[in-house]
């Protein structure tokens, strides 16, 4: 097995040996046994990279020892859990874009390392096969971000990209804050022909209306609802409710996500759902395909329609085509 061979890095662990063997052996105690093979690979293809970044931008000692440190705790961390074994090209593109964000890993390694990790478990739970896109979308970008700000509200930009639709809404403030160099990256990454001004603004890109699919599904195969859900739209918002569960509704062209809306009464949402007779007046001749007798839910937005089916586990998604 390839040794590390970075010398800056041979002298930490060699150096402080009685700390690093200290933190190896509490994780064990709190995980188990934790394969030294693994810990050893991770360590050449991942950490030592990393570190060489670092040094590059800070050689002292003590600023090497703390971004090891924090590599070394997480990286324990992320085998003892278990998530390591499990998503292991993930976390290993993931927290190489740290090598490319140099300036950032050395100022804030634990953080930057956490930012990283909350954004995998997000993907993982609402857009899982993403997750390699979403690096690889960071990466196109990483040249120009110069603050953490700067890298939180890229790495929601591009989380949205990859269908956290959820997040759409704060991003037409967020974006702003960024550089005119980030901004125009940004576009161009997305590849989109709006005016920036205009990049968050329609959740659909279409003029005409369009069927966009289903979300939801039978809880017990990896779906969401107990029961045949119904629909009520409260505010600007869309909520769904099986009578056990509530969740509220994000759409968009780039994805759709049920995000728990535990603070609303599923009784109430069940109370104040509508149905509509016919879906004409919205969708047209495609209207002539859905038995207006099984609808059993309809929720109409400035640009968004959803319905519900008796006897059906799923929200049908049409958008409403942008004039």
């Amino acid at each position: 097995m390839e040794k590390i061979s970075f010398p800056e890095l041979i002298s930490e662990l060699s150096d402080n040996s009685v700390l690093y063997n200290q933190w190896y052996k509490e994780s064990e105690m709190k995980y188990g046994n934790l394969p030294a093979p693994l810990i050893a690979g991770w360590m050449t293809e991942v950490v030592e990279p990393i570190v060489k970044a670092a040094v590059t931008i800070n050689s002292a000692s003590e600023k090497i020892h703390e971004v090891v440190k924090a590599l070394y705790l997480e990286s324990l961390k992320l085998i003892g859990s278990g998530l390591l074994l499990r998503y292991r090209d993930e976390y290993k593109k993931a927290w190489l874009l740290l090598a490319e964000m140099p300036n950032l890993t050395v100022k804030f390694p634990t953080k930057m390392i956490s930012l990283l990790n909350d954004v995998l478990v997000n993907l993982h739970r609402y857009a899982p096969e993403k997750s390699i896109a979403w690096c690889t979308l960071i990466g196109t970008s990483s040249s120009e971000i110069k603050t953490i700000e700067d890298f939180k509200i890229v790495g929601r930009i591009y989380a949205w990209n990859c269908g956290l639709a959820h997040l759409r809404t704060r991003l037409k403030t967020d974006f702003w804050e960024l550089s005119e160099n980030l901004q125009q990256t940004i576009v161009t990454t997305i590849g989109t022909a709006e005016n920036n001004s205009h990049l968050f603004k329609n959740a659909w890109t279409t003029t005409n209306t369009k069927f966009e699919g289903v979300q939801g599904g039978f809880k017990g195969t990896t779906g969401f609802f107990e029961h045949p859900p119904v629909l009520a739209q409260i505010g600007e918002h869309i909520f769904v409710s099986d009578s056990n569960s509530s969740y509220a509704l994000f759409a968009d062209q780039f994805g759709k996500v049920l995000l728990p809306a535990a603070s609303v009464d599923a009784a109430y949402i069940v109370s104040i759902s509508k149905r509509s007779e016919t879906l004409e007046k919205w969708i047209g001749k495609d209207n002539e395909k859905i038995d207006a007798r099984t609808i059993s839910s309809v929720v109409v937005t400035e640009d968004t329609l959803v319905f519900t089916l008796k006897n059906s586990y799923f929200l049908y998604l049409y958008s409403l085509g942008n004039a």
